[in-house]
């Protein structure tokens, strides 16, 4: 039992995610990005200590942090170099994936769920068609690897409840490999079949740590899971998947309606929580919290008016559904990002991250009205235990 009342292990129960006592739980968390890019180290870690970083987080009410990785990542064994780890020090001549130990222990100290997420298998920045990283395979990362990837991740966290879930893969897409254009599916084609490849991850995964929830996202960058309807993932151990969507403005149509928004989250993947399938955790959304005016609480302003459509939208389908959800994201600053395979600068490290809850400092808010307002989305509206 942590301080912020869940009971672990997690399982599920029809739509929801439930404690060790099968009382609900929402997940209600921010990602914590960085690792998965080019240096293999969030930032932050330059800013401010790791333990104060995750006190902050569970302070605001928060119950659970995403955190990327590549499997670049887990691979590297130079030290991360210490200007990226200036105000932990203790963290000196540690290896990237030491470093993300590390994180992982000071978030689950302060009792926060930790959710490991395969992001991307090169460094870089994610995502895009051209980044040769949309399915669990390229010509650099053989299949086996990210299964023994995730083997190892299972293995090295089993003795942490709170790495309660494992988000497997990153908006899966449309990719090249060697000279082919392969078109992720759900349920066919064996070599592109996402639904199976979760399967057989999450099988593996429990040889090791039995008790995690397996975390699978949908198809076009994780808005699609209209293919659960037909072949849902099944796992030797049950009641252990949780279906991801993915939610932007870009998304949608501008201007889109409401009833043509429901609609279409619906069918995209709302259904599996309406017909009891199992729970949705939205992994990723995110907005400007440089303005108010981009959540339609302030006069409206040049370039936030689309995305106050689209807010107003989505925090009405949130609400009304009840939805588990992760805000993208915590970080006020931006790691060094390449797009792999194309090449593409992305960003630099410090550079300004304006989706960020954070002050550039790392230690104070961005926008407390934004903060207020994800705040007033945490507690749970429904669900076994909730009175």
């Amino acid at each position: 039992m942590t301080d912020l009342g869940i009971a672990t292990p997690l399982s599920t129960s029809g739509r929801f995610i439930v404690d060790a006592h099968g009382k609900r739980v929402r997940l209600a968390g921010v990602n914590w990005y960085g690792a998965h890019e080019d240096l293999g180290v969030a930032p932050g870690l330059d800013r401010t200590d790791r333990r104060a970083l995750a006190r902050a987080i569970a302070m605001q009410g928060f119950n659970s942090v995403r955190l990327p990785f590549s499997l670049w990542m887990t691979e590297q064994v130079s030290p991360v170099p210490d200007q990226y780890l200036a105000a932990n020090p203790d963290l000196a001549g540690a290896t990237p994936m030491q470093v993300y130990d590390a994180c992982v222990q000071a978030l689950t100290g302060e009792d926060l769920i930790v959710i490991p997420n395969c992001h991307i298998l090169d460094p870089g920045w994610c995502c895009s068609e051209d980044d040769g990283n949309g399915l669990w395979y390229n010509r650099r990362w053989p299949a086996t690897k990210f299964f023994a990837a995730w083997q190892d991740i299972a293995a090295r966290y089993r003795a942490n409840p709170l790495v309660a879930a494992m988000d497997i893969m990153n908006e899966p897409r449309r990719t090249t490999a060697g000279w082919r254009v392969l078109t992720p599916t759900w349920g066919t084609r064996p070599k592109t079949d996402v639904a199976a490849m979760y399967a057989t991850a999450g099988n593996l995964i429990h040889q090791i740590s039995p008790h995690v929830l397996i975390i699978c996202e949908g198809l076009n960058y994780a808005a699609d899971l209209s293919g659960v309807a037909r072949h849902p993932v099944r796992l030797e151990r049950p009641g252990q998947v949780v279906y991801s969507l993915h939610d932007y403005a870009w998304f949608h149509p501008a201007g889109q309606p409401r009833l043509a928004y429901f609609d279409q989250m619906g069918r995209s993947g709302g259904y599996i929580l309406s017909e009891q399938i199992a729970p949705v955790w939205v992994g990723e959304f995110g907005n400007d919290t440089r303005s108010l005016a981009s959540f339609g609480l302030a006069p409206s302003q040049a370039g936030h008016a689309g995305s106050a459509v689209w807010w107003n939208n989505f925090q009405a389908w949130l609400t009304d559904n009840d939805v588990d959800w992760c805000w993208w994201a915590l970080n006020p600053t931006q790691p060094k990002g390449t797009i792999p395979v194309a090449g593409r600068h992305r960003s630099n490290w410090g550079d300004p991250e304006p989706w960020g809850l954070l002050a550039p400092d790392w230690r104070g808010v961005a926008n407390p009205g934004v903060l207020d307002l994800l705040k007033s989305m945490i507690p749970p509206r429904t669900g076994p235990g909730i009175t």
